[in-house]
């Protein structure tokens, strides 16, 4: 049986590669060239998390019952699960991106509830705001107001 090497150390890995996987799907920028293969650029244009990029509520629990015992439990392997885990976010911000054009389009008049889009990361707030429509949405607001 394989124990914490520190619980407190666990505990904040796995919070540290969960906001690790945010950064990277939601908040990166990644230029590319003409073949399609990202142009490194150092580390001048990494964002560090902020506490908007946190969790508000964020909870953690390390199992350890008997059914985990022969489970590997230490810090050197705790943090690959939850930067794995931050796809959840991009997935569900596709989600509320896809129900917010369902209703542009209901606004629109148009049936289009199922039309495609490219979700991709990384999926910048300019890149959110484009593919919700936002620019739509304003007008709709100010057409109301007239």
């Amino acid at each position: 049986m394989v124990e914490s090497l520190n619980l407190v150390v666990d505990l904040g890995q796995d919070r540290r590669a969960f906001v690790q996987g945010i950064r990277f799907l939601m908040l990166e920028e990644y230029l590319s060239n003409s073949d399609g293969l990202v142009i490194p650029e150092g580390t001048w244009t990494y964002k560090s998390p902020t506490i908007d990029t946190i969790p508000r509520q964020f909870n953690v629990k390390i199992m350890n019952s008997g059914h985990h015992k022969k489970r590997l439990l230490s810090s050197k392997a705790s943090g690959e699960p939850p930067l794995l885990l931050a796809v959840s976010v991009h997935y569900a911000t596709r989600a509320a991106i896809k129900e917010a054009r369902k209703q542009l389009f209901r606004w629109k008049g148009l049936n289009k509830s199922n039309s495609m889009f490219q979700f991709e990361v990384s999926a910048t707030m300019p890149v959110m705001k484009k593919l919700c429509g936002l620019e739509n949405v304003v007008i709709y607001l100010q057409s109301l107001l007239s």
